[in-house]
């Protein structure tokens, strides 16, 4: 028997898509679930005979999810769901580097990045090619971590794969405790739970006389990108729900997270998901038993063609 402790799972960029490479990065992991895709097909005719004929594939790919911690020095993470990546050294330091990641914009020219994985289950290892970020959500609730789950698309699956000597990272997971939430640049008291999820919403599945079993390179919809925040139901929060529910205002939305390692000295390692332009879709304070009262709130970001939808800040060591 296979114990899951046992298992290892590698990603690395592709130059060119679907066309696999070698992994760079080795995650450590809670799950994973990425399998092939057979889309098995009978002709749907009588046989004469007293069941359905036999099935033919029609197209192949990739699907399946992953489940970690995030730790700083994942941002091939957030290139991969987001897109885009541009990197600086932090003012004042020449080891420390802020990189900032925000949506690729649309159109034929653009592609999303494409990754090759390698996942060790002992008994097969396996290469996944092709594989693209069509949805990644970040969570955290009182006493966790700040979690990390991914669902991926790709075109398909090799066996017999070479499994790298690679390290996981070495750094600490974010922890919900390094936290903060803030409203512009107001910080939401009291806050016990926040997530933030992003769709890119790829077209996986168009298969074309040019791409024979498999389908066209996935390419990103109209993106959706929520959040939902948690906090102890007080006046603060109340007011939140009059001003932003009860209307159609829009309000900028800031998740922070600082670690205490740091990449340089006074330069600690951290995280900032700005959410530029939100409208709150829903707010609620009701009484579900004896324990503290809370308020949840789920929020929308919405396109001003002004902002980005949103911008996501790494601070490491990585240039």
């Amino acid at each position: 028997m296979i114990n899951g402790n046992s298992v290892i799972a590698q990603l690395g960029e592709e130059t060119t898509y679907g066309t696999g490479v070698t992994p760079t990065e080795q995650l450590k992991i809670s799950s994973e679930s990425l399998k092939p895709v057979y889309n098995k097909i009978d002709e749907g005719l009588a046989t004469g005979g007293r069941g359905s004929g036999l099935q033919a594939t029609m197209g192949i790919g990739v699907e399946g999810s992953m489940s970690t911690l995030f730790r700083a020095d994942m941002g091939y993470l957030l290139k991969g769901v987001l897109g885009v990546e541009e990197s600086d050294n932090v003012d004042g330091s020449t080891v420390a580097f802020k990189h900032t990641y925000t949506c690729i914009a649309s159109g034929e020219e653009y592609h999303l990045p494409s990754f090759s994985a390698v996942v060790d289950r002992k008994v097969g290892k396996f290469k996944y090619t092709g594989l693209k970020f069509n949805n990644l959500t970040l969570s955290a609730a009182s006493g966790d971590y700040l979690k990390c789950d991914f669902d991926l698309v790709g075109k398909n699956e090799e066996t017999n794969a070479t499994v790298p000597t690679l390290s996981p990272s070495a750094l600490k997971a974010f922890k919900f405790a390094q936290g903060k939430v803030y409203n512009g640049d107001t910080e939401i008291a009291d806050v016990t739970s926040m997530s933030v999820a992003i769709a890119n919403n790829l077209d996986y599945q168009t298969q074309t006389t040019a791409t024979g079993d498999y389908y066209k390179e996935p390419e990103a919809g109209t993106r959706n990108i929520t959040c939902e925040l948690e906090a102890i139901y007080a006046a603060g929060v109340e007011a939140l729900r009059n001003t932003y529910y009860k209307s159609d205002a829009t309000l900028s939305v800031k998740l922070e997270f600082i670690s205490d390692e740091e990449a340089d000295t006074d330069i600690p390692y951290s995280l900032t998901i700005t959410l530029p332009c939100c409208q709150m879709s829903d707010a609620s304070a009701n009484m579900g038993g004896m324990d503290t009262l809370k308020q949840t709130m789920s929020l929308n970001v919405v396109d001003n063609l002004t902002d980005e939808l949103i911008v996501a800040e790494l601070v490491n060591k990585t240039e």
